[in-house]
């Protein structure tokens, strides 16, 4: 006798089909469906083996007992380990992609390694709960670098962002931020679960907002110092980039060292002149530090753009005036006075950047078409503008290794079409109250021929060393 199991958070009515042939188990997903066995996403119909992890969606974990294989094994003395919750989430990051070998780890990549390996779960469980509620919102997993958030040392944090899938918005959440909203989506779903009319929850109470008006990261420069334990000035223009090493514009600063009286040194002022820095302890160090402005911001995040940091031992935040553009210009200038120089000081100077973090406001963008879509509608649509992102670098760098990429891209994005075709042939026969389709119209879907699941792979495999290949994120 069937029996239906009672899940929820993106399980389907009909989420997946078992069949038992004599002895044998097989499990098919069905479509729309989201299953992984062992870690590896389901696809298609597979046998199950004894201690097989089935996992549904984003979090309901099943271990297969076998009977028969149990006792067959257990007859050869072949023995199971004892299957947890960890061990799964770790089997799944390792089939992503994330390196989960404990040996031979510091204790700070331990840490990340077990910060990692806990949020994912978590965050899988939230995109379901926000496909299911339509909340219109995506998460993913962020790797952010101490520098990236203003450091110049410490380890690297596992944050989540969260991307508004109508604006195209983004903001990067810590942990704690992550798990305490995580624990109110879950009692907004159970409310929607159990029927409460006022599950939804206004704007300054929804777990699943975030203020449009606040202001993000854009990213950080880093100014090295090394220049002031010489007395040396300097103007330039300096890369700022985000928490993923993207380039998102350059920041213009200048340094002047003074005299004693406030006066630039000029080339004639051969008395403050050092041929080492320890020539400067106990003295006064004196000089103007000028943030000119900014070019080529990204012209989404470019409302009410500054610049903020902390040098040294300042206890205060150093921060411009908040301006309107890509190209910001904010003349911003302030004297620092050290007296007297200590070694402690020329260290820092020697070898720790000033990180001067860009922040502004991202605008509102969206078009209204995509308003209404559905959650799903949305990340398969931002899926495919991914891929479209992709044959455009690659057009602009066709390389043979390119054009092998941006054919197996054409090849994927075919597949998707298909796919949503043959989900219109289905929705259109269920609505005339069809229970076949017609295999001539299948076949004039399945016309492009040579199109492959093999071509995924060979993606995969060609862009897997690429640190910015947005490639493997399409799933």
């Amino acid at each position: 006798m069937l029996e239906n199991i009672s899940l929820c958070y993106s399980i389907l009515e009909e989420h997946a089909l078992v069949e038992v042939e004599s002895s044998n188990i097989f499990m098919t997903v069905m479509s729309g469906a989201k299953m992984t066995i062992n870690g590896d996403v389901l696809t298609t119909k597979v046998e199950l083996h004894h201690n097989d992890r089935v996992v549904f969606s984003s979090g309901h974990v099943y271990v297969l007992h076998h009977p028969h294989q149990f006792k067959k094994a257990e007859k050869e003395g072949k023995k199971f380990e004892t299957v947890t919750w960890s061990a799964v989430q770790t089997e799944i990051a390792e089939k992503s992609g994330y390196d989960v070998d404990r040996k031979g780890k510091t204790e700070e990549e331990l840490l990340l390694q077990e910060d990692l390996i806990s949020l994912m779960p978590m965050v899988n469980e939230v995109n379901a709960m926000s496909e299911e509620l339509d909340k219109k919102k995506h998460f993913d997993i962020a790797l952010v670098s101490p520098q990236a958030r203003g450091l110049s040392g410490g380890r690297t944090f596992v944050m989540v962002k969260m991307m508004d899938l109508v604006q195209g918005n983004y903001w990067m959440w810590d942990r704690n931020k992550f798990i305490n909203r995580k624990y109110k989506m879950q009692e907004m779903y159970q409310n929607y679960v159990e029927g409460d009319e006022d599950w939804d929850l206004p704007a300054d109470i929804d777990p699943f907002y975030e203020d449009v008006h606040s202001h993000v990261l854009i990213g950080q420069s880093q100014v090295h110092l090394k220049c002031l334990a010489y007395q040396i000035g300097f103007e330039e223009s300096i890369i700022i980039t985000d928490y993923e090493a993207r380039e998102r514009g350059f920041l213009q600063v200048e340094i002047e060292p003074l005299k004693n009286d406030g006066t630039p040194i000029g080339d004639e002022d051969e008395e403050y002149f050092v041929e080492e820095p320890s020539e400067l302890i106990g003295k006064s160090l004196t000089y103007n530090f000028r943030i000119l402005g900014a070019k080529g911001l990204p012209s989404k995040m470019s409302e009410d753009v500054y610049c903020e940091f902390k040098l040294y031992l300042d206890e205060t935040t150093n921060k411009t005036d908040q301006v309107s553009s890509k190209n910001p210009d904010w003349s911003w200038h302030k004297t620092f006075v050290h007296a007297p120089v200590t070694e402690q000081l020329l260290e820092y100077l020697n070898e720790e950047p000033l990180i001067v973090e860009v922040w502004g406001k991202q605008k509102l963008e969206g078009k209204k078409s995509a308003e209404k879509l559905t959650t799903k509608q949305l990340k398969t649509q931002n899926e495919k503008e991914k891929i479209t992102a992709v044959m455009k670098k690659v057009a602009a760098n066709p390389t043979t290794a390119n054009l092998d990429v941006a054919v197996a891209l054409r090849k994927v994005e075919t597949m998707l079409r298909m796919i949503n075709d043959m989900k219109g042939l289905v929705t259109e026969a269920k609505q005339a109250g069809k229970t076949t389709v017609d295999i001539s119209a299948i076949d004039a879907i399945l016309t492009p021929e040579n199109t492959r699941l093999e071509d995924v792979s060979k993606i995969i495999e060609l862009e897997k060393d690429n640190p910015d290949s947005q490639v493997c994120s399409v799933q």
